[in-house]
């Protein structure tokens, strides 16, 4: 006889299901990535391990596209996933895992794109978080609003994160304008910076 219920979702230890969000679970390898690149960075400035750029921004451009079709998320701000969206972000996978598989073909375009993209994206998501605070400070409400702690940490995690991904897009667009030692450790701090973000967020939730 066979059962028509719902699957189990028992279990102990590393078996138990994981109460984690699909959002923060696309994060945190997001976080991996950065971090392991950032540090392997180091021994590539120095000479001691050879590099692929290619497969770096194909990396990068492939997990982009991931959040793109799976939470309508672009470097921009967060979107309904239209079928226009499904369509970049599907191009941008295609694009990625080519610049993998063949280097040193799409490797401008790709860069270029991710610098416009972090630029642009953490400027615009700075002014959305900042105008209605300015316009709160010219016209100041009745009563003051308090703002729990784990909100200001967000705002302030987010804002730093903003901040970083235009340090980033900068050092895509100019090449060689920053060290290589300094952009690995900006990658580093994105990614640690991500990795507080899911902990602040699984506090919120």
């Amino acid at each position: 006889m066979t059962s028509n219920g719902p699957p189990a979702t028992g279990g102990t230890g590393l078996f138990r299901e994981a109460s984690l969000p699909l959002s923060v679970a696309i994060v945190i390898p997001v976080g991996v990535l950065l971090i392991l690149l950032g540090l392997l960075l180091i021994p590539v400035n120095l000479g001691t391990i050879p590099f692929s750029p290619d497969g770096q921004l194909g990396l990068l451009l492939v997990i982009m596209a991931i959040q793109m079709l799976a939470l309508g998320e672009t470097p921009v701000g967060q979107y309904k996933r239209s079928w226009l969206l499904i369509v970049i972000g599907i191009a941008f996978a295609a694009m990625g895992i080519f610049s993998c598989i063949v280097p040193g073909i799409l490797t401008g375009v790709i860069q270029l794109l991710l610098a416009i993209l972090n630029i642009a994206g953490g400027a615009i998501l700075l002014t959305k978080r900042f105008l209605p605070m300015l316009h709160g400070i010219r016209n100041p409400p009745a009563e003051p609003i308090a703002v729990p702690p784990l909100l200001k940490r967000l705002l302030a995690t987010q804002t730093v994160l903003n901040v970083v991904a235009i340090s980033f897009g900068i050092t895509m667009l100019l090449p060689g304008l920053v060290p290589g030692m300094v952009i690995a450790g900006i990658v580093v701090i994105n990614g640690l910076l991500l990795f507080v973000l899911v902990s602040i967020l699984l506090k919120i939730s």
